[in-house]
């Protein structure tokens, strides 16, 4: 029997080593109705059922195999991948622990385990799972920068750089290496250097680039050619980049203009644009492209040249009469909020604040808050029943949230499209930032190059919510007493 199960397991191994993933289940189960407790048949069907997205039978088939054997690092790997794919952090980190117990150089185990440190926050020790990669592979380009995006988290902007290098030094050209360099370099407001080098993402899987036949516009004479201008990445920054379609026509082109849906209501009240197009739906034809966020190097933009006339957006006529229904108070300070921002890996929470931590807020004489919060947040308000103003329901698109705001004195919110939006609408805007934010932001200011009616409000420290909620308050409620007077 034991070399007709050695048999059926090499037939299954292969089996799913080539994607038959029904054959290789077929012959798993057939060993185990021979062993009840064979591991790697336990193991091989829990990566079957991982890689079909159930994460808990997963960890089930592992947790079977480890009991059969113990001493197998891939096991505990595996249970710490299903682990940490149900969102069971602590455990998925003591499986990985334990995979690099039994197997002290497992790379992908250390890279797997500082990435979670790394979601945890827990960067020091992040770094030094890195540091132990480089240790038993010095030439490890990903660990290099790894610790780079850890210290730039951190704030350690000089020796970011250094990492950055030094994987760039062990492989010349490496796109991940290139593309943190350019975000530094934004970050720091080298923009001489960092647009340039931003155009590496076309050499990434970047969510929403897209690729077409037509060349990419780098600032040449458009004499009456049709330019596409097309979105990408997330909708903050389409809308912080519109500014720029004006731009494009002034330079002799006719502007076509591919937006999300969400946007494209808003987008149609520029008064230079041909034509709005929902992206996904069928393009016209045209002669040169370029992506919205290419054109801050095909106009060679400094922070001293930023255009940053505002407001460039404007409310459309239909979404302006559905805004005056809600019974906006006439008396008092009129406040829009925002608290929760759409998760990006590594940094899922650090952009967003419970609503619970702007409690403090809503103490204030004379003022009244309305929320523009969209998606799972929203759920928060809940809680908080009368003392916010919900005007989600209103909401449909992006106009209808301009047109709000346009009722509103001031925004306070995360950083999220809802900032861009405000602030390109000449909304009083106070954004919160993480401690480690955004490039767009720069280092170090309270304001903001791209839109003058923006206050930045910046954690002091990680994870710091409450110094920044604090300023706020005591700011908000002088304002709120200046508008009673």
């Amino acid at each position: 029997m034991t070399s007709q199960i050695a048999n059926l397991l090499a037939a299954a191994t292969d089996h799913l080593r080539a994607g038959r993933i029904e054959d290789a289940k077929r012959l798993y189960l057939r060993i185990l109705a021979m062993n009840v407790s064979h591991a790697p048949s336990l193991y091989g069907l829990g990566v079957i059922a991982r890689q079909a997205g159930n994460c808990e039978v997963a960890a089930s088939m592992m947790r079977r195999a480890i009991a059969a054997d113990a001493n197998a690092a891939e096991y505990h790997f595996g249970l710490g991948d299903a682990l940490q794919a149900a969102g069971r952090r602590d455990e998925a980190l003591a499986a990985f622990h334990e995979a690099l117990r039994l197997d002290p150089p497992g790379i992908l185990a250390r890279f797997r385990l500082g990435n979670l440190l790394q979601l945890e926050g827990r960067l020091d020790e992040a770094v030094a799972e890195y540091d132990r990669i480089l240790q038993f592979k010095p030439d490890s380009v990903d660990a290099e920068f790894n610790i780079g995006n850890v210290f730039r988290l951190q704030g350690r902007l000089a020796e970011a750089r250094e990492r950055y290098h030094r994987a760039l030094t062990i492989q010349p050209g490496n796109v991940d290496a290139l593309w943190n360099l350019s975000l530094l370099d934004l970050l720091e407001g080298d923009y001489a250097a960092g647009w340039p080098r931003y155009e590496v993402r076309h050499r990434r899987q970047v969510h929403g680039l897209r690729h077409f036949d037509q060349p990419q516009w780098k600032g040449e004479p458009l004499k009456g050619a049709r330019i596409l201008l097309h979105a990408e990445q997330g909708l903050g920054d389409t809308l912080q980049f519109l500014r720029y379609v004006p731009m494009v026509a002034q330079a002799g082109g006719q502007v076509l203009l591919d937006v999300p849906r969400s946007i494209c209501r808003l987008a149609a009240e520029l008064a230079s644009v041909s034509a709005v197009i929902p992206t996904g739906e069928s393009l016209p034809e045209f002669d040169w492209q370029c992506p919205l966020m290419s054109l801050p190097a095909a106009f060679g933009t400094t922070v001293e040249t930023v255009p940053a006339l505002v407001p460039y957006l404007f409310v459309p006529a239909g979404a302006q009469r559905c805004a005056k229904e809600p019974a906006w108070p006439q008396s008092g300070l009129r406040v829009g909020l925002v608290w929760g921002a759409v998760p990006r890996q590594f940094e899922d929470s650090d952009r967003s604040v419970p609503l619970a931590a702007l409690d403090l807020l809503l103490q204030i004489e004379g003022a009244h808050f309305f929320s523009l919060q969209l998606g799972p947040p929203a759920g928060q308000l809940d809680r908080r029943a009368g003392r916010i103003i919900d005007l989600r329901d209103a909401i449909h698109d992006f106009a209808d949230t301009a047109a709000l705001a346009s009722h509103l004195d001031l925004v306070i919110t995360v950083d999220t499209s809802v900032a861009h939006l405000a602030a390109a609408l000449a909304i009083p805007t106070w954004v919160l930032l993480p401690f480690s934010a955004d490039w767009r932001w720069l280092v170090g200011r309270d304001d903001s190059p791209w839109y003058p009616s923006v206050r930045l409000f910046r954690q002091p420290r990680p994870n710091d919510w409450n110094a920044v909620v604090q300023r706020i308050s005591q700011d908000l409620a002088l304002l709120a007493t200046m508008h009673r007077r």
